[in-house]
């Protein structure tokens, strides 16, 4: 006969020990200290580390790097250095989670990193100030934006898209030519087209996308157009809208505010979302239900991009099906740029620009089945042996 009583004690203890140890949603939980000024960043496909790029904005002995975070106990597990990182400013790492690509964006390579063993395996030549890299689906190529760098057209001044056959690690093909100083580039989930955000000058209206059609490489040049400096974007999952940073010029002259929401049907833009100060990069969850921003909130005092000075940091939420910003607003560090969020949808990771901190968020309520099932058979036994010990 099932004794009703006592899986119904079960079940009370069961659910009351999910209440005292789930992380409550959207605040920061862990804060990891790692190199400086990090930008980009990238977690494993199994969920389990989170390789930074450390852009060494402060111009430190050996502070071009890359910091291997262990994301089961929230820790700076390792710093990687080599010779070839110049200005890292993005990681990017495929699909089988074997292989990290770091953008040096002040140089004119990306570096491979074997992510067994978190060796330097070689580098990738022929580049422009490389600022973003993505890998088509099937895994075979990469297109990674020029936005220029000092030892080469300058900062800024870029205006090119290479190819890379991830093969044999070289660039194949003619530079694309897309809208000056490409700061980011998206793929979109089937593969067939990549948009590429141009940050132009900063000011209001001037920045354009471009899209590249992958299967022949033509481009629709300034395609879209009305975008402020854009800093990132990023596509939603069914593939129908791109969200755009708009961050505006440097030193608040003028300051950006908004995201921009394109249709990638019609390809043009069809909502204005109204954030903080200096929206920067931007990361949509693996449902399309959200999407994360970073507010950058820093002035540029000094030149060549230095002297830092920075207010309170935070994150807004925007609930993509309605275009509206929801609450909380998240405080994380000072300077929040680059946003990962887990393969498996449950935390996001920020990084902090001049705090040198990445922030670990819990994305999931306690109401999500997704996040309770990793905890059941191990509360369950705990539960049963608790109630067997009270004799119940």
């Amino acid at each position: 006969m099932i004794d009703r009583a006592r899986i119904c004690a079960i079940g009370v203890v069961w659910l009351w020990s999910l209440f005292l140890s789930a992380d409550e949603p959207n605040t920061v939980i862990a804060t990891i200290g790692v190199g400086d000024t990090p930008a980009g960043i990238a977690v494993t496909p199994n969920n389990l580390f989170a390789y930074v790029a450390n852009n060494n904005n402060d111009g430190l002995p050996n502070g071009d790097s890359v910091s291997v975070l262990n994301l089961t106990t929230n820790t700076l597990q390792q710093t990687i250095h080599d010779t070839s990182f110049n200005q890292p400013y993005t990681v990017t790492i495929n699909a089988a989670g074997t292989k990290a690509y770091v953008t040096n964006s002040g140089g004119s390579t990306v570096t491979m990193i074997n992510l067994a063993t978190n060796a330097v395996i070689g580098t990738i030549e022929g580049f422009d100030g490389p600022s973003g890299f993505v890998i088509t689906p099937d895994g075979n190529h990469a297109y990674v934006n020029n936005y220029g760098a000092a030892g080469g057209v300058g900062s800024g001044n870029g205006t090119t898209i290479r190819v890379v056959d991830l093969n044999t690690n070289a660039i194949v093909g003619s530079p694309i030519t897309v809208g000056l100083a490409p700061a980011a580039l998206a793929i979109t989930p089937d593969g067939t087209h990549v948009y590429v955000a141009s940050y132009v000058d900063g000011n209001p209206g001037t920045a354009t996308i471009s899209i590249i059609k992958t299967s022949d490489n033509s481009v629709q040049l300034n395609a879209i157009t009305g975008f402020s400096g854009p800093f990132a974007i990023a596509i939603t999952p069914n593939g129908e809208y791109a969200y755009v940073t708009n961050f505006g010029s440097n030193n608040f002259a003028p300051v950006g505010r908004t995201v921009s929401v394109v249709s990638t049907h019609s390809n043009t833009i069809v909502d204005t979302i109204n954030l903080g100060i200096q929206p920067a990069g931007i990361a949509i969850n693996p449902s399309g239900s959200y999407a994360y921003v970073s507010n950058y909130s820093t002035v540029y005092e000094g030149p060549d991009f230095t002297d830092l000075t920075a207010s309170q940091g935070t994150i807004d939420i925007i609930d993509i099906q309605t275009n509206q910003v929801v609450s909380p607003l998240i405080n994380v560090g000072l300077s929040p740029d680059a946003i990962a969020i887990s393969p498996n949808g449950q935390l996001a990771y920020v990084t902090n620009y001049t705090s040198n901190t990445v922030s670990v968020i819990p994305l999931l309520g306690l109401y999500d089945i997704n996040r309770l099932r990793p905890l059941y058979s191990i509360q369950l036994d705990e539960t049963i042996s608790k109630l067997n010990q009270a004799e119940l």
